[in-house]
């Protein structure tokens, strides 16, 4: 965010009768140790609010992440302490549909392949890799939420994808009636895609779901893409699959560690497109998530109750008095 920015949201949780405080914090021992007063915990990035942390902060009531992802926060733990975690689903879907099929088009027509030669003084004129006929492309989703969702519209309805498929172990048909996807398991998923592109939260389920055994099973053809959680892929089992040829390609815009250290192979790969987690990215994400944050703290400080929707510790028996989920 912008200093502008920042400065209004401040005045927008004040209003609301938050008092903010900001710090750059990225440990366990900084959070406790400038966090003893606080009733919420603001978190923009991925700041380890471990069980530890929460128990040394009796007074916080709610964790509110600016954002979807929650691996960072220990959600079975918050909820011990009764302490609400919120986060902000649906706030950037449009933008991480966009930039997903940004990756799979740059990697289908080489357009950074191409880019890097003529940036060192090569000339390399129809040296990629032919892009097939996209109809012909099996699109795989993993997971099938308001992401994947547009994708599904933007590969069927826009360049005429004829098979989408996904896994979720969460949906059935039944749940999906306006959408042509068939429902496969995690092995036809691997087997079937010529794009396999990942939107599932990273936990103990998905965490290294892609690793070189699940690799092996893909089409040699095949390009993974992640703008989800880094830690989804075993990144250097990626690596060794990439450099064996297992798979064709990555697009990634999430890593196992951020920033991506300099000396990775995965920067002086021709066949992986890299972006730095800014998938999320767009002028109506950010006027989304801001005002669906203050809307939030709005409703807890003068109701003391907030929507079920963003509640990512289901079964939580706050700590707020007369507290409902509604």
């Amino acid at each position: 965010m912008t200093p502008a920015e920042v400065d209004a949201l401040v005045k927008a949780y004040g209003d609301v009768g938050l008092h903010v405080e900001l710090a750059d914090l990225h440990t366990e021992d900084e959070i406790i140790a400038r966090c003893g007063e606080a009733d919420v915990l603001l978190c923009n990035g991925n700041p380890p609010v471990t069980r530890r942390v929460l128990e040394a902060l009796p007074r916080v009531k709610v964790v509110q992440r600016f954002g979807i992802g929650v691996n960072s926060i220990d959600l079975a733990a918050a909820a011990d302490c009764g302490v609400l975690v919120l986060n902000q689903p649906g706030i950037s879907v449009q933008e991480l549909s966009v930039h997903t099929t940004a990756l799979i088009l740059d990697l289908l027509r080489n357009v950074t392949y191409y880019d890097r030669g003529i940036r060192q003084g090569e000339w390399r004129k129809a040296k990629g890799i032919p892009c097939p006929p996209m109809a012909d492309q099996v699109l795989g989703l993993y997971g099938f939420g308001g992401t994947s969702r547009l994708l599904y519209r933007i590969f069927r309805d826009g360049f005429g994808v004829k098979r989408i498929i996904a896994c979720d172990p969460y949906l059935t048909r039944e749940d999906l009636p306006e959408y042509d996807v068939e429902l496969v398991s995690f092995e036809t998923l691997l087997r079937e895609s010529d794009i396999l592109s990942i939107h599932v939260h990273l936990n103990d389920e998905t965490r290294h779901s892609f690793d070189y055994a699940a690799f092996q099973k893909m089409k040699p053809s095949a390009l993974i893409i992640n703008v989800a959680r880094g830690g989804v892929i075993c990144e250097p089992d990626l690596i060794r699959a990439l450099q064996e040829g297992k798979i064709r390609g990555a697009g990634l815009d999430v890593y196992e560690q951020e920033p991506l250290p300099a000396d990775s192979p995965l920067v002086g790969m021709d066949n992986v497109v890299l972006t730095c987690h800014s998938a999320f990215l767009g002028i109506n994400s950010r006027r989304l998530l801001h005002k669906q944050l203050i809307e939030q703290m709005a409703q807890i400080i003068s109701t003391n109750s907030v929507s079920a929707v963003p509640v990512a510790n289901k079964g939580v028996v706050s700590k707020i008095p007369a507290f409902q989920i509604v």
